[in-house]
């Protein structure tokens, strides 16, 4: 409840300054991060990206279909054969009688041209019928990237989330030991007056006086540290959500722990072990498509074009007019010389994927003993926090005692200042426990998605 009290008064000793504080959450910065952390939008761009390679993928089962047009006209015809080409001399005499005599009543030109000009058309489809299993190890490795593109995402969005808690329990544990060491403060003011008077009246001594001085010296360096180390927190903080972060800003949530959480060793599969399986997966695939390099692969297809060639040959059927035609037709390709270097690309491929295995086994073990570690300090923490909750509520009866004695004058204003001492860093050691247990815990469960 005192630690929830401190917060609203905060915020309230800012409202009637007349400052508009800048209030947030945790849940609040973790929502600002899913929506601005500059790390998780390009975690969800990369899903996007894998995700559009398996849609392209997908496109080599079904027909590939291209379109083709050619036009061209030509200076001069390409092609032009006349009677006065013939070397024969008594062949092109008599081509000449006839022409003479019947060339020019059917409208006959002494001379072929062709190809002066002309266009052509043409669809093409080809559909794959087997290319080696290169398209379904394509396709399977496509959708092996988009897994391992979600499984980056969500480590990415886990590290992200987790770095943005920490300096957002950094920051109130800050704030914290600032409230904490401002009310030292309050309370060395009045008792600095306290043996001012005191020296003045013969009460105390003037050492007395001094010591109180150098511990209220002390107190106002830590404050000038804290708020030193405050404003880089507050910085980073807003780096972290996406948002500009002022000297304002308080942070709303209560670092309470009602009760320990009971923790228990975790058996699920880590997202780093989920993404080395499929890095395994992925050569695996990669293998079988050197492989598919090397075999037959046949395609049936079907083409239809259209078009004309320029020609003075009068009534052609296929030249000088507008025509289409179409065809089918099978292709088989024959790798003849590409199974030596397949060999050795296969070979290559085997040691990637010893690598791979080899990586796995190993970093899987290291993962192991990372979420064991984790464990471990979680255990560890919640029994710290026990501890220093106890020498925290120790330290304070200790003050107060001690506060009784020095006012009845059975002890030293040494004495008191010890046991303020003690009480001080008691605080803020407990504050530190505090914030630890929730991120070892939350750790822990990050680890274990």
């Amino acid at each position: 409840m005192r630690k929830r009290l401190y917060i609203g008064l905060i915020i309230n000793c800012l409202l009637l300054s007349g400052v508009r504080a800048q209030v947030l959450t945790l849940d609040s910065c973790l929502q600002l991060a899913r929506q601005n952390n500059p790390t998780l939008k390009q975690a969800e761009l990369g899903v996007k990206r894998a995700e559009q390679v398996k849609m392209q993928m997908l496109t080599k089962y079904f027909p590939q279909v291209q379109g083709t047009g050619f036009g061209f006209h030509a200076l001069e015809p390409i092609v032009e054969v006349g009677i006065d080409d013939v070397n024969n001399a008594d062949v092109r005499d008599i081509l000449n009688t006839l022409y003479e005599r019947f060339g020019k009543d059917l409208g006959l030109d002494r001379s072929v041209t062709m190809f002066h000009y002309g266009y052509i058309f043409g669809v093409t489809a080809v559909q794959p019928v087997f290319m080696g299993g290169k398209i379904i190890s394509s396709n399977q490795l496509a959708k092996v990237g988009v897994e391992s593109a979600r499984v980056k995402s969500d480590i990415a969005t886990r590290d992200a989330l987790e770095q943005v808690e920490q300096t957002y329990w950094l920051l109130y544990g800050l704030q914290r030991k600032q409230t904490i060491i401002n009310d030292v403060n309050l309370l060395l003011d009045t008792l600095t007056q306290v043996v001012e008077a005191s020296v003045e009246a013969g009460l105390a001594l003037p050492s007395d006086l001094t010591y109180v001085q150098i511990r209220r010296d002390a107190v106002q360096r830590q404050q000038l540290q804290l708020l030193s180390a405050q404003r880089l927190a507050r910085q980073a903080l807003g780096l972290a959500i996406g948002i500009p972060v002022t000297d304002s800003l308080v942070l709303a949530d209560s670092l309470v722990v009602e009760e320990l959480t009971a923790v228990s060793p975790q058996t699920t599969i880590t997202p780093e072990a989920n993404l080395l399986a499929l890095q395994v997966r992925a050569v695996e695939l990669e293998k079988v498509m050197v492989l598919a390099d090397a075999l037959p692969q046949i395609a049936v297809g079907a083409n239809y074009s259209y078009g004309k060639w320029q020609t003075n040959i009068k009534d052609s059927q296929w030249w000088g007019r507008d025509t289409g035609n179409g065809s089918v037709f099978l292709t088989l390709k024959v790798p003849l010389t590409a199974w030596w270097e397949t060999g050795h690309k296969l070979k290559e491929k085997q040691y990637a994927l010893e690598q791979a295995q080899i990586q796995q086994e190993y970093v899987g073990a290291q993962l192991e003993l990372r979420t064991q570690q984790a464990y471990d300090q979680v255990l560890e923490a919640q029994a710290l926090l026990v501890i220093q909750e106890r020498t925290a509520t120790r330290a304070q009866d200790l003050y107060f005692q001690t506060l009784a004695f020095y006012e009845a004058g059975m002890a030293t204003i040494t004495q008191l200042m010890q046991a303020q001492t003690e009480l001080t860093q008691a605080q803020i050691e407990w504050t530190d426990a505090q914030i630890a247990y929730r991120m070892y815990v939350k750790r822990y469960e990050d680890l274990c998605l």
